[in-house]
Protein backbone atom coordinates (compact mmCIF):
# COMPACT_ATOMS: atom_id res chain seq x y z
CA UNK A 1 0.00 0.00 0.00
CA UNK A 2 1.05 3.58 -0.57
CA UNK A 3 2.36 5.84 2.14
CA UNK A 4 -0.91 7.77 1.67
CA UNK A 5 -3.17 5.05 2.09
CA UNK A 6 -1.80 3.74 4.83
CA UNK A 7 -2.27 7.27 6.42
CA UNK A 8 -5.73 7.49 5.81
CA UNK A 9 -6.29 4.03 7.50
CA UNK A 10 -4.19 5.00 10.44
CA UNK A 11 -6.44 8.23 10.46
CA UNK A 12 -9.71 5.84 10.43
CA UNK A 13 -8.11 3.35 12.75
CA UNK A 14 -7.44 6.34 15.38
CA UNK A 15 -11.30 7.69 14.99
CA UNK A 16 -12.64 4.52 15.41
CA UNK A 17 -10.67 4.06 18.79
CA UNK A 18 -11.53 7.42 20.23
CA UNK A 19 -14.89 6.79 19.50
CA UNK A 20 -14.82 3.85 21.74
CA UNK A 21 -13.86 5.84 24.46
CA UNK A 22 -15.89 8.86 24.04
CA UNK A 23 -13.58 11.44 22.91
CA UNK A 24 -13.50 12.94 19.33
CA UNK A 25 -10.89 12.15 16.92
CA UNK A 26 -9.48 15.72 16.16
CA UNK A 27 -8.12 15.22 20.12
CA UNK A 28 -5.55 12.43 19.38
CA UNK A 29 -2.70 13.66 16.91
CA UNK A 30 -0.62 11.09 14.58
CA UNK A 31 2.72 11.45 15.03
CA UNK A 32 4.61 9.98 12.01
CA UNK A 33 8.11 8.18 13.67
CA UNK A 34 10.17 8.87 10.36
CA UNK A 35 13.24 7.82 12.47
CA UNK A 36 15.74 5.69 9.58
CA UNK A 37 12.94 6.64 6.56
CA UNK A 38 14.47 8.48 3.84
CA UNK A 39 13.67 11.72 3.10
CA UNK A 40 11.88 11.53 -0.02
CA UNK A 41 9.30 9.04 1.88
CA UNK A 42 9.06 11.41 4.83
CA UNK A 43 8.42 14.39 2.23
CA UNK A 44 6.11 11.70 0.89
CA UNK A 45 4.34 11.77 3.89
CA UNK A 46 4.26 15.23 3.86
CA UNK A 47 2.16 15.23 0.69
CA UNK A 48 -0.26 13.15 2.03
CA UNK A 49 -1.26 15.59 5.17
CA UNK A 50 1.10 14.54 7.67
CA UNK A 51 2.60 17.65 9.44
CA UNK A 52 3.87 16.07 12.18
CA UNK A 53 7.23 13.80 12.50
CA UNK A 54 9.03 12.13 14.99
CA UNK A 55 12.88 11.60 15.29
CA UNK A 56 14.67 9.14 17.96
CA UNK A 57 18.24 11.05 16.93
CA UNK A 58 19.28 14.53 16.39
CA UNK A 59 21.36 13.78 13.48
CA UNK A 60 18.70 12.39 11.80
CA UNK A 61 16.26 15.41 12.65
CA UNK A 62 19.35 18.03 11.40
CA UNK A 63 18.83 16.15 8.08
CA UNK A 64 15.71 16.24 7.24
CA UNK A 65 13.60 19.17 8.47
CA UNK A 66 16.08 21.19 6.83
CA UNK A 67 14.44 19.57 3.39
CA UNK A 68 10.42 20.03 4.95
CA UNK A 69 8.47 22.94 4.77
CA UNK A 70 8.43 25.23 8.13
CA UNK A 71 5.06 24.40 9.19
CA UNK A 72 5.87 20.88 9.90
CA UNK A 73 6.17 20.17 13.49
CA UNK A 74 8.96 18.04 14.65
CA UNK A 75 9.18 15.89 18.13
CA UNK A 76 12.00 14.25 19.21
CA UNK A 77 10.89 10.87 21.11
CA UNK A 78 14.05 8.91 21.71
CA UNK A 79 16.62 9.32 24.81
CA UNK A 80 17.58 12.77 24.49
CA UNK A 81 22.03 12.96 25.34
CA UNK A 82 22.58 16.11 27.05
CA UNK A 83 25.63 16.87 24.96
CA UNK A 84 23.03 16.65 21.93
CA UNK A 85 20.24 19.44 23.40
CA UNK A 86 22.85 22.39 22.20
CA UNK A 87 22.25 21.40 18.14
CA UNK A 88 18.01 22.04 18.71
CA UNK A 89 16.09 25.00 17.91
CA UNK A 90 12.81 26.25 18.18
CA UNK A 91 11.13 23.98 15.13
CA UNK A 92 11.06 21.29 17.99
CA UNK A 93 7.82 21.58 19.50
CA UNK A 94 7.72 18.62 21.35
CA UNK A 95 10.60 16.60 23.51
CA UNK A 96 8.89 13.27 24.86
CA UNK A 97 11.62 12.06 26.62
CA UNK A 98 12.47 14.05 29.87
CA UNK A 99 13.41 11.54 32.34
CA UNK A 100 16.77 12.74 34.51
CA UNK A 101 17.58 15.97 36.19
CA UNK A 102 20.62 16.39 34.39
CA UNK A 103 18.70 16.79 30.76
CA UNK A 104 16.32 19.08 32.93
CA UNK A 105 19.60 20.82 33.73
CA UNK A 106 20.77 21.25 30.02
CA UNK A 107 17.63 22.21 28.26
CA UNK A 108 17.53 25.04 31.32
CA UNK A 109 20.95 26.31 30.49
CA UNK A 110 20.77 26.30 26.64
CA UNK A 111 17.13 28.05 26.74
CA UNK A 112 19.08 30.97 28.89
CA UNK A 113 21.46 30.82 26.03
CA UNK A 114 19.33 31.16 23.14
CA UNK A 115 15.85 32.37 24.57
CA UNK A 116 13.93 28.99 24.07
CA UNK A 117 11.41 27.72 26.27
CA UNK A 118 11.07 23.86 25.79
CA UNK A 119 7.53 21.96 26.01
CA UNK A 120 8.10 18.49 26.95
CA UNK A 121 6.78 15.43 28.22
CA UNK A 122 7.91 13.45 31.29
CA UNK A 123 8.59 9.54 30.40
CA UNK A 124 7.72 7.12 32.61
CA UNK A 125 8.53 3.53 32.90
CA UNK A 126 5.27 1.91 33.65
CA UNK A 127 6.39 -0.97 32.35
CA UNK A 128 9.33 -1.34 34.55
CA UNK A 129 11.28 -2.81 32.12
CA UNK A 130 14.69 -2.52 32.33
CA UNK A 131 15.86 -1.99 28.66
CA UNK A 132 13.75 1.54 28.75
CA UNK A 133 14.58 5.17 30.12
CA UNK A 134 12.37 6.83 32.22
CA UNK A 135 11.17 7.69 35.76
CA UNK A 136 9.46 5.29 38.16
CA UNK A 137 5.80 5.66 38.83
CA UNK A 138 6.44 6.86 42.73
CA UNK A 139 9.33 9.44 41.24
CA UNK A 140 6.87 11.35 38.97
CA UNK A 141 5.45 14.24 41.83
CA UNK A 142 9.22 14.93 43.15
CA UNK A 143 10.79 14.92 39.70
CA UNK A 144 7.74 17.53 38.41
CA UNK A 145 8.24 19.61 41.73
CA UNK A 146 12.04 19.87 40.63
CA UNK A 147 10.98 20.88 36.94
CA UNK A 148 9.25 23.91 38.36
CA UNK A 149 12.25 25.24 39.49
CA UNK A 150 13.28 25.57 36.11
CA UNK A 151 11.50 27.90 33.46
CA UNK A 152 13.00 27.58 30.51
CA UNK A 153 11.10 23.71 30.94
CA UNK A 154 7.49 23.57 30.12
CA UNK A 155 5.91 20.32 30.83
CA UNK A 156 2.80 19.02 28.83
CA UNK A 157 1.93 15.98 30.09
CA UNK A 158 3.84 12.25 30.15
CA UNK A 159 4.77 9.58 28.04
CA UNK A 160 5.31 5.86 28.22
CA UNK A 161 6.46 2.82 25.95
CA UNK A 162 5.05 -0.68 26.44
CA UNK A 163 6.89 -3.92 27.08
CA UNK A 164 8.27 -5.61 24.43
CA UNK A 165 7.13 -8.68 25.47
CA UNK A 166 3.72 -7.72 27.09
CA UNK A 167 0.22 -9.31 25.75
CA UNK A 168 -2.87 -6.83 25.39
CA UNK A 169 -4.80 -6.67 28.53
CA UNK A 170 -0.86 -5.83 29.76
CA UNK A 171 0.05 -3.39 27.59
CA UNK A 172 -3.57 -1.50 27.48
CA UNK A 173 -3.03 -1.62 31.41
CA UNK A 174 0.31 -0.20 31.39
CA UNK A 175 -1.45 2.75 29.00
CA UNK A 176 -4.30 2.98 31.76
CA UNK A 177 -1.84 3.42 34.44
CA UNK A 178 -0.04 6.50 32.84
CA UNK A 179 -3.52 7.96 32.26
CA UNK A 180 -4.03 7.62 36.34
CA UNK A 181 -0.80 9.05 37.10
CA UNK A 182 -1.53 12.17 34.93
CA UNK A 183 -4.98 11.85 36.77
CA UNK A 184 -3.91 11.80 39.92
CA UNK A 185 -1.21 14.64 39.58
CA UNK A 186 -3.77 17.50 38.09
CA UNK A 187 -6.26 15.87 41.61
CA UNK A 188 -3.18 17.01 43.71
CA UNK A 189 -2.22 20.08 41.76
CA UNK A 190 0.65 20.05 41.33
CA UNK A 191 0.24 22.07 38.25
CA UNK A 192 -2.53 24.07 38.38
CA UNK A 193 -5.19 24.02 36.19
CA UNK A 194 -5.05 21.96 33.21
CA UNK A 195 -1.31 22.06 32.30
CA UNK A 196 -0.71 18.04 31.75
CA UNK A 197 -3.19 18.05 28.50
CA UNK A 198 -1.20 15.22 26.57
CA UNK A 199 -0.72 11.57 26.95
CA UNK A 200 1.78 10.29 24.37
CA UNK A 201 1.06 6.36 24.18
CA UNK A 202 0.74 3.63 21.45
CA UNK A 203 3.25 2.91 18.72
CA UNK A 204 2.55 0.79 15.65
CA UNK A 205 1.35 -2.45 17.19
CA UNK A 206 -0.63 -0.79 19.63
CA UNK A 207 -1.76 2.74 18.95
CA UNK A 208 -5.48 1.72 19.13
CA UNK A 209 -5.34 0.29 22.89
CA UNK A 210 -3.59 3.34 23.46
CA UNK A 211 -6.22 6.12 21.88
CA UNK A 212 -8.64 3.70 23.53
CA UNK A 213 -7.07 4.63 27.23
CA UNK A 214 -6.76 8.08 26.85
CA UNK A 215 -3.67 9.06 24.35
CA UNK A 216 -3.45 12.45 23.05
CA UNK A 217 -0.58 11.46 20.80
CA UNK A 218 0.33 8.04 19.09
CA UNK A 219 3.87 7.57 17.78
CA UNK A 220 3.30 5.19 14.23
CA UNK A 221 6.08 4.66 11.96
CA UNK A 222 6.41 0.98 10.64
CA UNK A 223 2.01 0.95 9.82
CA UNK A 224 3.01 4.48 7.93
CA UNK A 225 6.12 4.14 6.24
CA UNK A 226 6.33 0.38 6.21
CA UNK A 227 8.71 -2.28 8.32
CA UNK A 228 12.61 -1.10 8.39
CA UNK A 229 15.42 -3.13 7.93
Amino acid sequence: MSIAKNIEEVKQRVAAAAERSGRKPEDVAILAVSKTVSADRVIEAYEAGIRAFGENKVQEWQDKHVLLPGECAWHIIGRLQSNKVKYLDDSIVLIHSLDRISLLEKLHEEGDKRRIKWNTLVQVNVARDEAKAGLETDEVIDFLKVVKEYPNVRVHGLMTIGAFNAGPAETKGYFRKLREIRDDLQRKGIFPGDTLPHLSMGMSQDYEMAVEEGATIVRVGSVIFGHRN
